[in-house]
């Protein structure tokens, strides 16, 4: 009987502690709020683009004989960007190197986003000793077949790296994917 008691307890006190917890979670955003998904207004055709994209975006798996390799970060683009979204905590990502007028000296050993896996027979790159790193979450991609649409020179024309305009947002565009492509 004791046994049975303390058994009754515990799974009591467990299912408490369970249900207090989930007090702590947070709760799921209202629809209209959820960025997985494609727009309003698409054509079939439009449609049936978006989706074949968002299956290779989560379900393609990079292999070596797809391409992987032989150092890379992740072997598939849902795997840092979970639900088309932001990373988490544990797909941060690690950015190294200096930048000044002549741009980034360690992209001969590179930079500069460290690559941390490597396919059987290849070394992962490690930090090169002076360089300063950085850990980023990946960044959410929701939208970004909306901002390819914008020119260079648009996005260019938007600095505004001490916030002149008053409009409480300041910046300048990352110069990096410029001077690399």
């Amino acid at each position: 009987m004791n046994q049975r008691n303390t058994f009754i307890s515990g799974m009591v006190a467990i299912t408490f502690l369970i249900i207090s917890c989930s007090k702590f979670e947070p709760e799921a955003p209202d629809d209209d709020n959820i960025l997985d998904g494609p727009v309003s207004g698409l054509t079939y055709e439009q449609n049936r683009q978006f989706l074949a994209g968002d299956i290779a975006f989560n379900n393609e798996i990079f292999t070596p004989a797809t391409g992987l390799g032989p150092i890379f970060v992740a072997t598939s683009c849902g795997s840092c960007h979970a639900g088309d979204g932001k990373g988490t905590p544990f797909t941060t990502l690690v950015r190294f190197g200096q930048t000044d007028s002549t741009g980034n000296k360690y992209l001969h050993l590179g930079g500069p986003q460290l690559q941390n896996r490597a396919i059987p027979g290849f070394q992962t790159e490690v930090l090169p000793n002076g360089a300063t790193s950085s850990k980023f979450t990946p960044p959410a991609n929701t939208g970004l077949g909306f901002l390819e649409l914008v020119s260079d020179e648009d996005i260019l024309s938007m600095s505004d790296p001490e916030d002149s305009n008053g409009d409480g947002i300041s910046g300048v565009p990352s110069l990096d994917i410029y001077r690399n492509s």
